[in-house]
């Protein structure tokens, strides 16, 4: 279990208890001198009662809100143990290429008696050859792990950069792919809604043991590795980097299928069944066929909630590993603690089991509901607020994974309500990116039992995609049907109005239409003989003309 703080610096504002502590001692030694000095006739009456209880008092509260101000520091600190698994939309592909370029690889085992870095290298050509639509990242790992090229899809810079790989690009000594792993996670943007993948070209020759806990790291991020292993089992002799010093290498077979093995078997239990890290053999026929196809079967997710763009991407949805943040529980434990010190200072002596005052009641109360109220529907409710958010700020696949994780959730415990309100969001967000038949798949699953603000709010957007799509006829009902539940909104008169003029300016085109082909035709006869006609007296004129022209020139000739 891993235990983690987000936010440590926050622990400094523990020091705060300090001065809050002396302050807190001189109170209560001047309430002490003070109480020494009052002379007490009746020892039995209730404020000598009241005056004997006061330190006590003082003191005990004074620690409540002491305990409250921890508890509250602890929670902005961030404390998070376990895992869960989170919903995340993707859409499109990122692999990273990582290269061990440590001195092990120059030994020359490698099919055809080149070395293992030169195999590795026309290996990675030919599968960037064959990777289109896909954002490329390339990453060198040697004693520490550097990213040379950020993601682009300009292929003809990786191309360059993979003919001057050598070992001599780092100075480093020593070999960690553990940090070269991590140095091509931080390769990947924070929260990217593309599949990330990392290729590790390497023999499995390492120094500092980090490759296990790396990929269980890559694991919890939702990125799949793959190991692809270059070299001999035997033993080879190379030169160390000093030049002088012959140290033996082989391809560490076992130490990378184990450490592969040991990360699923650790994360077996979470069912994330997208994700793999695996070990491939490069001499294996159909091995780069098999990395080719371990990219697309992400885009072949059976989630996918829309259509292929003009890019063809496609969206679907993957599990990642998330922290469970605990701040909830220092919170209930620090409001319980304040509303502890108020109740200790309305404490009242007098009466049977010595009652509690009006004020002391109302923390007991607000206490109960805090700590027994249905913790599901409100971390329901926290998540559909933060994925509203996130909708405000157009981060739209955010959005989607929180909506979706909610409504997932709530069907689980059967919590109707909240899994309404969640679909209805979802669907807004779907429309929000114009994934029109999306939308309706997700309000057409809103019963009709919803509440009404619910109710009217997917009738009315039904109707906007109804106008978008042309079918006025559609989108009129639906905008009656959502007056019908609330008649005072005002967008929802102004739409069904126009739904409905178009609608009759789309019939009236369709009667002009078949008039029009009428009358075109009878135009079209009538023209005919208009034509035929003026032929006829054009010809007549032409030979009267004619005629008399022959008359007159014979005269004058």
């Amino acid at each position: 279990m891993n235990f983690t703080c987000q936010r440590p610096e926050a622990l400094y504002g523990l020091l705060l208890l300090i001065p809050a502590s002396i302050f807190a001692i001189i109170k209560y030694m001047k309430v002490i001198e003070s109480y020494n000095k009052i002379t007490i006739k009746e020892e039995d009456s209730i404020e000598a009662k009241r005056i004997k209880r006061f330190p006590i008092t003082i003191a005990l509260k004074s620690v409540c809100m002491m305990l409250f101000w921890v508890m509250l520091v602890l929670a902005y600190a961030g404390f998070s143990w376990g895992t869960y698994l989170e919903p995340v939309q993707k859409s499109g592909k990122a692999v990273s290429l990582v290269f061990d370029i440590s001195y092990s690889m120059q030994a020359e085992d490698a099919p055809g008696g080149i070395s293992r870095l030169e195999a590795a290298k026309k290996y990675a050509s030919m599968l960037i050859s064959h990777m289109d639509r896909t954002a490329i990242s390339v990453v060198v790992a040697k004693g520490d792990g550097v990213v040379l090229v950020p993601l682009t899809e300009d292929r003809s810079v990786v191309d360059t950069l993979l003919d001057s790989l050598s070992p001599q690009l780092m100075s480093s000594v020593g070999t960690s792919l553990g940090k070269g792993l991590k140095a091509a996670l931080k390769s990947f943007p924070a929260n990217s809604s593309q599949a990330n993948t990392i290729w590790f070209f390497t023999d499995g020759d390492e120094t500092d043991g980090l490759l296990e806990s790396a990929l269980s790291e890559c694991i919890k991020s939702g990125v799949s590795v793959f190991l692809i292993g270059f070299g001999s089992e035997r033993e080879s002799k190379i030169i160390s980097g000093d030049g002088k010093t012959p140290v033996m290498t082989a391809l560490r077979l076992e130490n990378l299928k184990k450490a592969c093995a040991s990360v699923m078997k650790k994360n077996a239990a979470s069912h994330i069944s997208d994700l793999q890290v695996s070990y491939i053999d490069a001499t294996e026929p159909g091995s780069a066929l098999e990395l080719l196809e371990s990219i697309k079967k992400k885009t072949e997710n059976t989630n996918i909630y829309s259509d292929a763009d003009e890019k063809n991407d496609e969206f679907f949805v993957t599990y990642e590993l998330k922290p469970v943040q605990r701040y909830k529980i220092f919170l209930g434990i620090g409001i319980f603690f304040l509303a502890l010190g108020f109740i200790i200072s309305e404490l009242n002596p007098d009466g049977i089991a010595s009652r509690l005052h009006k004020h002391s009641t109302v923390s007991i109360i607000f206490l109960l509901l805090m700590l027994t109220s249905c913790k599901e529907r409100v971390s329901g409710a926290g998540t559909i607020l933060q994925s509203t958010w996130n909708w405000y700020q157009q981060r739209y696949n955010d959005s989607v994974a929180g909506f979706f994780q909610t409504a997932y959730e709530a069907d689980l415990i059967g919590d109707e309500l909240l899994e309404q309100y969640a679909v209805y969001d979802l669907a807004v967000t779907y429309l929000s990116q114009n994934e029109n038949d999306a939308a309706l798949e997700r309000f057409a699953q809103i019963v009709d039992n919803a509440d009404s603000s619910v109710k009217y709010a997917t009738l009315y957007n039904c109707g906007i995609i109804a106008y978008r799509k042309g079918d006025f006829e559609s989108a009129a009902h639906y905008f009656r049907e959502a007056m019908k539940i609330d008649g005072s909104k005002i967008n929802a008169k102004i739409n069904l109005e126009l739904s409905l003029k178009n609608s009759e300016k789309e019939a009236r085109a369709k009667e002009n239409g078949i008039s029009q082909v009428s009358e075109t035709n009878d135009s079209d006869t009538l023209e005919k003989a208009i034509f035929e006609r003026i032929r006829e007296y054009d010809k007549r004129q032409w030979k009267n003309s004619e005629k008399t022209e022959k008359s007159t020139s014979t005269m004058d000739y």
